[in-house]
């Protein structure tokens, strides 16, 4: 729970809220004003893994917070990447895969798979042929 000195101190402290950024509320303005994010220009300009170090931030989150941020400055239309501190603005929906993404990766694995159990039968079938020829042909020897 944030309290009112918080919010006090935290109102004198930055210049455009942070709470004005889709996606931030009271508890996480304090975790990026404790991480030095001070005000929405901070936030627009920070890399991905510097904001990923704030806790319950993880990388699609930090994309999306940095470039609503940017968004915000911009008047809703992304920041160049001299904003960004030379990384370029991502789209938020490429961060996560989506799920027609994930079963196909999935799918793709379990082909792989599966062929690659078939190359393994395949090669001790193989083996155990070759291993009857020599047997027969000893015994034939004999």
């Amino acid at each position: 729970m944030i309290d009112s000195e918080f919010l006090h101190a935290y109102s004198e402290r930055v210049d455009n809220s942070l709470l004005d950024v889709k996606g931030v509320g009271p508890s996480t303005a304090q975790l990026l004003v404790e991480a030095g994010f001070a005000n929405v220009a901070s936030l627009a300009s920070a890399r991905s893994k510097a904001l990923e170090a704030v806790r319950g931030v993880g990388p699609s989150r930090a994309i999306s917070l940095r470039v609503e941020a940017q968004q915000l400055l911009a008047g809703s239309e992304p920041a160049p990447a001299a904003v960004t501190g030379g990384e370029a603005p991502r789209r938020v929906e490429k961060a996560s895969p989506t799920k027609k993404a994930k079963k196909a990766k999935q799918a793709k694995k379990a082909k792989q798979a599966k062929k690659a159990k078939q190359a393994k039968k395949a090669k001790q079938a193989k083996k155990a042929k070759q291993a009857k020829k020599a047997k027969q042909a000893k015994k034939a020897k004999q």
